[in-house]
């Protein structure tokens, strides 16, 4: 990964969830579901579903020129990412965000509150990132649904990671192309 302190970012999420998990006794992993009885290949199903439900319209939306000025702005945001790098990205942000909202922080304020910290960390504060926040408020409602209708943090991480996953790869190569590479230091 060109870029350590993206991925460190994610790890310190994960070990305030860990820590928050260890002091308020939660099972950051599990919850209840509220399907009975749901098989592991159903939260599987669920997770990528969910995901591909959110790449094919966030791939609509961005026919918008609303939407496509948020994306330019955000792969402005992003350093150059080759392959293994939208891999690394996707797995560690979708892992630490998770663990973080859904599996921590979901169990102690709620999915409301949650899902509005959810989205102001993806807005920032940053005014070309406000409707990226809303977005992000909103996916939070989706992600927590689906880890308390599931009972498993796992559906969720793998949403997450199918909608980093595409749509960082649509970023690079709609936004990012034939710009030059920052040097490295």
């Amino acid at each position: 990964m060109k870029n350590l302190s993206i991925i460190l970012f994610y790890v310190f999420l994960s070990l305030i969830a860990f820590i928050l998990s260890s002091i308020f006794k939660l099972s950051l992993w599990r919850v209840s579901p509220l399907w009975a009885s749901v098989s592991t290949i159903w939260v599987i199903i669920s997770g990528i579903a969910l995901g591909g439900i959110v790449i094919v319209g966030s791939h609509f939306l961005d026919k918008f020129p609303l939407f496509s000025r948020l994306n330019a702005n955000i792969a402005r945001f992003l350093p150059h990412l080759g392959f293994t790098d939208i891999v690394i990205l996707s797995i560690v942000s979708s892992i630490g965000e998770e663990l973080l909202f859904r599996g921590a922080l979901l169990q102690l304020i709620g999915i409301h509150a949650s899902s509005l910290l959810f989205g102001f960390l993806h807005y920032g504060g940053k005014r070309p990132f406000l409707l990226w926040g809303v977005m992000g408020w909103v996916m939070g409602y989706l992600l927590g649904g689906l880890f308390l209708a599931t009972g498993s943090l796992l559906s969720s991480i793998l949403a997450h990671f199918t909608i980093n996953h595409f749509n960082l790869i649509h970023l690079m190569q709609t936004y990012k192309t034939g710009e030059e590479e920052p040097p490295h230091l």
